[in-house]
């Protein structure tokens, strides 16, 4: 897989160009799309696993955009996408704050380093393509997506536009962004409130928070549908739900290979019936994504579980999940 050097996470990277193989990954630390974490003095041991989790993600989005019968619910592959990114940057921010070592220069200088490279050569690539193919009026639109892309505020733009379901919807090149739109509105709130609230009643406020966001998510069974699916608020608890477990992370290890094993397979029944059942036309997210939410969230917790140490930390899913990233970039 070429990477370039813009998604290494410390001074011990792979310079540019240079192919990483998953090992590599596990070597340098890696945690690439689409919350890249820390090295492992940043997070602890490197988790092939998730990145097992992230090809699972990503698969299902592509399988449900190129063949939408066979998939019907593989949109879900975003909220899995969620979870892990609040999983991960929040135990990056907290391992960072308990030993003084949290920056917000250095933190939002990461993610703009990470991200951006890929961002910019896919719109590129895309702004080429229309200035070839769209008329005037597809070609003026194809710029203001472009504009809210790079200013993380898809998700807000497209609630001027189409529903993200609606069949013209495929006609918009760069759709897909609304997602990035999402974490990054989400990550410009959350490390100042980690740091702002106390250890005793953070994983308190944290609850609520979910639990509010989740409340408001509801309103897409009152017309709301458009909203509850690109707003941050609604889709808040989401990325909480991955940083819930973060915070409560070393608390919830040691319980048993048994145990751990019971909980991967529920959760990838839940990610399997989500994606199987659910289609364009259900009301999501709302209570729905619980399905694919709590499934990454048992899956994540589950790290010797059968699931996890062979099937998710395969070579060939953690390849997958190494490329998630710049694969959902261009796969639209």
């Amino acid at each position: 897989i070429v990477m370039g050097s813009a998604w290494s996470n410390s001074s011990r990277f792979p310079a540019a160009g240079m192919v990483v193989t998953a090992a590599a990954a596990g070597k340098w630390g890696m945690q690439l799309p689409m919350a890249r974490s820390g090295h492992p003095d940043e997070m602890g041991a490197y988790r092939p696993d998730i990145d097992g989790l992230r090809a699972i993600s990503i698969l299902l989005v592509v399988g449900f955009h190129a063949q939408p019968s066979l998939v019907p619910g593989g949109f879900i592959g975003v909220d899995i996408f969620f979870v892990i990114s609040g999983f991960l940057i929040t135990r990056i921010i907290l391992s960072q704050i308990k030993t003084n070592t949290f920056s917000f220069l250095g933190f939002y200088s990461r993610r703009i380093r990470r991200i951006f490279p890929a961002l910019i050569v896919v719109m590129a690539a895309t702004y080429l393509f229309g200035w070839f193919v769209l008329l005037p009026d597809g070609f003026s639109l194809l710029g203001k997506n472009m504009a809210a892309g790079v200013a993380f505020a898809s998700n807000l733009f497209q609630l001027t536009q189409l529903g993200y379901f609606a069949p013209d919807a495929t006609e918009n090149p760069l759709l897909h962004l609304w997602s990035l739109g999402i974490e990054e509105q989400f990550y410009i709130f959350w490390p100042p409130a980690l740091l702002l609230i106390g250890w005793k009643w953070r994983r308190t406020l944290m609850g609520a928070i979910a639990t509010a966001s989740f409340g408001v998510s509801l309103l897409i069974f009152f017309g709301y549908k458009d909203w509850s699916f690109y707003s941050p608020i609604p889709r808040a608890w989401e990325l909480l739900a991955g940083g819930i477990l973060a915070t409560n992370y070393s608390d919830a290890l040691g319980r048993g290979r048994q145990l751990e094993n019971l909980l991967a397979a529920i959760g990838a029944a839940a990610i399997f019936l989500a994606a199987m059942t659910l289609n364009k036309e259900s009301l999501f997210p709302g209570v729905y994504a619980l399905l694919p939410v709590l499934g990454a969230v048992l899956i994540i917790l589950s790290p010797n579980s059968l699931l996890n140490r062979t099937f998710l930390s395969n070579p060939q899913m953690v390849l997958i999940g190494l490329i998630s990233y710049p694969l959902y970039l261009w796969h639209w």
